[in-house]
C-alpha cells in the first residue's frame, strides 16, 4: 500500500495590508462589520480562517489552505477588491480604498498559536509600536533569516 498516492497539501498564510495613505479609517463598527466579511470570503473560497483581526489603518489575516490549486496574488486580489467595495457600499459612500502592495507568508503549523496571539492583540500591540515601525520589523525579520 502507497502512502503517497495523492497529494496533500497544508499552507498557512498571513497577510497584511493596510487603508490607503495610512487612513486610520478602520474605526470598530467598521472593523467589526471587515472581520465578519473577510472571515466568511476565506471560508468560502475553501480555506480555513484562523483570525482575522486589525486596527485603524490595516488588517491582518491567517489562514490554512489545502489546495493544490490556490493562487495566493488572485486570492489576495480578489479579497482587496471585494472588501473594498463592501467597505464602500456600507460605511464610505466611495472613499475608502486600500493601499496598492501587501505583505503575505507562510507559517509553519507550529508557529500558527504565536502569530495567532500576534493578530489578536494588536490593539494592544499598536500601543507601543506604529504600523510603520511593525512593517520595518516584518519586512527585517525576512531579510535578516
Amino acid at each position: 500500500m502507497s502512502y503517497i498516492s495523492s497529494t496533500y497539501t497544508s499552507l498557512y498564510f498571513h497577510i497584511v495590508f493596510s487603508t490607503k495613505h495610512r487612513s486610520r479609517a478602520l474605526h470598530k463598527e467598521v472593523m467589526e462589520h471587515l472581520k465578519a466579511y473577510t472571515i466568511g470570503y476565506i471560508n468560502n473560497t475553501g480555506a480555513k480562517s484562523i483570525i482575522v483581526n486589525g486596527i485603524e489603518d490595516h488588517i491582518h489575516l491567517l489562514f490554512q489552505i489545502n489546495s493544490t490549486h490556490f493562487n495566493i496574488s488572485e486570492f489576495v486580489r480578489e479579497l482587496k477588491k471585494s472588501t473594498n467595495k463592501m467597505l464602500n457600499q456600507t460605511f464610505f459612500n466611495g472613499k475608502f480604498a486600500w493601499q496598492e502592495g501587501y505583505f503575505v507568508g507562510t507559517i509553519s503549523r507550529w508557529d500558527t498559536d504565536k502569530i495567532k496571539g500576534y493578530i489578536q492583540y494588536q490593539e494592544e500591540h499598536h500601543k507601543t509600536m506604529s504600523f510603520e515601525e511593525e512593517w520595518d520589523a516584518i519586512l527585517n525579520s525576512i531579510e535578516n533569516k
